[in-house]
This record gives structure tokens, sequence and C-alpha cells, in this order.
């Protein structure tokens, strides 16, 4: 079976849209769902499933705000990357489930933006050429 060409590749979270949060967010539902099914209404292990659904919708919940924010400040940027991080780890270890398209959805952003990569470069470049603590040359 051949999955269809995806749609858009995300590089950025920048590149994230409402719709990739709501359709990453369903699916992590409806495959923890499957598992809560499975698991049953009692136990520590539907309550760590009920722990985990509730975090994959906080996730999702602060991604929307963080999304609708117009011109997020570097603590918001660097909230959207973690936040799609987390949900997308979490979504990976469905992989195998059918409909998984690793391509559109689940991509990993490391960066805000090209220039928040550019400036991360910059700054591991810098570090290795001056080393941690410069003022202990000789």
């Amino acid at each position: 079976m051949t999955n269809p060409p995806s749609e858009r590749t995300l590089t950025y979270a920048e590149d994230l849209r409402l719709e990739d949060v709501r359709a990453l967010e369903t699916f992590l539902n409806v495959q923890l769902g499957r598992v809560y099914e499975e698991v049953g209404e009692t136990g520590e292990t539907s309550f760590a499933m009920q722990s985990l659904l509730i975090l994959v919708c906080d996730s999702a919940g602060l991604l929307y705000a963080l999304l609708a924010v117009e011109r997020p400040e570097t603590w918001q940027r660097a909230a959207i990357v973690r936040e799609w991080q987390r949900l997308r780890s979490t979504a990976h270890a469905f992989n195998h489930c059918e409909g998984y398209d690793h391509d559109r959805w689940w991509n990993q952003v490391r960066y805000f933006d090209a220039s928040d990569e550019t400036a991360e470069h910059d700054r591991i470049r810098r570090f290795a050429d001056v080393g941690p603590y410069p003022e202990t040359r000789d």
C-alpha cells in the first residue's frame, strides 16, 4: 500500500497551521481512545491513559493559543517548537497504524523559522570557536 503524496512539508514551526495541530490532536485522540477502550475504566493503567489524554489536549490547546499570536515573543516561539515536538513524539509511537502519514503532520521542527535556525547555528559555532569558558584561556 502506498501513501498518496503529502500536501506540504513542515520545515519550521512558523509553518504550522491550526489545521495541522487539529489533525495531529485528532489522530492522537483516536489512537489513545482505542488503547483506553482496551484498558478499561479502572486500574492504574486507566488513570495513566486519562492523564495522557489530558496532556495531549493541553499541549494542543497551548499550541492553538500560541499560533494565534501575531508576533510571538522568543519564549512563545520556543514553546511552539516544544509543544509540537511533544505531540509529534507522542504520535510517533503509533507509526505502525494504518493511515499514518509521516510526511504531513509529524515532521520534526527544531526551529521556529530560518532566522532562529541561523542564530542557533551561529551560537554553536561561537561556542565551538571560543569554548564554554573563554575567561579561563591563557
